[in-house]
């Protein structure tokens, strides 16, 4: 997790940058949404990349931070769809055949 909290985003252009702008205001929407059905759903928020702070002049763009959600299920809207950012979903199986399973279906 560390690692992660390491991560800097701006525009992608410019050296050090390591996540840059999503494509649009209406993807950005789309992730948004996307993220706020995980706890409805039972899982959990690890790390939380809607609450990003961007200076200016980027304080009016499509940013969104690192975000890992975890305790997910193959049911979950954030497992289901494909989110196209920064977002790293987290399921937890027990064997290896059921990690097979889920990444089979």
């Amino acid at each position: 997790m560390d690692k992660i909290k390491t991560l800097k985003v701006g525009n992608g252009f410019e050296k050090g940058i390591d996540l840059g702008p999503i494509t649009s205001k209406h993807s950005l929407e789309r992730i948004h949404k996307i993220i706020d059905t995980v706890e409805n759903e039972g899982g959990k928020i690890l790390i939380d990349g809607r609450k990003i702070k961007m200076p200016s002049p980027y304080d009016k763009g499509n940013f969104i931070g690192p975000t890992v959600l975890t305790d997910l299920n193959t049911e979950m809207t954030a497992y289901k769809e494909e989110i196209f950012g920064p977002v790293m979903c987290v399921l937890r199986a027990h064997s290896l055949d059921e990690a097979i399973n889920i990444i089979n279906k």
